[in-house]
């Protein structure tokens, strides 16, 4: 029996034994995100098939797509930790004042004005290239006559200070 079919038999029959307790194990963690719960099931399985292709003995499956599937469940928990604590600058159109009055809301523009005053000017001119003009990392490279690798850069440190100066001004923690 060649590895590929050694390892689709052992699969099949670790499938059939664990998927359901499996699946209701990443359940259990992402209650609300059925779509989250299927993919890490079908992830936790791939890897263990992965394991089987290479010749990898595992003595305990069902502790091996437990302990996978958690590693799974903890990465998915980081990256919704992270989506919920990042500002974008681009999904930003209208920032409300610290007033309720909708009258004495910002507008994009000039939440964008205040924005750059914040900044140094070096900041404030890569803010303007990248967020209101929307130019690419590779035509700021070329109009600043440096890098993409060192606009790539710049522009990660501007999105840190972007954060914390968004972070002030709405009032949320970064």
């Amino acid at each position: 029996m060649s590895d590929k079919n050694r390892a689709d038999e052992l699969l099949k029959d670790a499938y059939k034994k664990y998927y359901s307790d499996v699946y209701r194990f990443a359940l259990s963690y992402l209650t609300k995100d059925r779509e989250s719960v299927d993919d890490i099931v079908q992830d936790t399985f791939i890897v263990l098939f992965n394991k089987y292709r290479e010749g990898e003995e595992v003595t305990y499956i069902k502790a091996f797509l437990f302990k996978t599937a958690y590693n799974f469940i903890r990465k998915k928990f980081r990256e919704l930790q992270r989506d919920s604590q990042n500002v974008s600058i681009d999904e930003i159109t209208e920032i409300p004042s610290q007033s309720e009055d909708i009258d004495e809301r910002l507008s994009f523009e000039e939440y964008s004005r205040q924005i750059s005053e914040a900044l140094s000017v070096r900041d404030a001119e890569l803010f303007r290239l990248r967020y209101i003009e929307k130019y690419s990392l590779e035509e700021i490279a070329k109009m600043l006559d440096t890098s993409v690798g060192t606009v790539g850069t710049r522009v990660y440190r501007l999105r840190k200070r972007l954060i914390k100066i968004l972070s002030e001004v709405l009032d949320i923690k970064p």
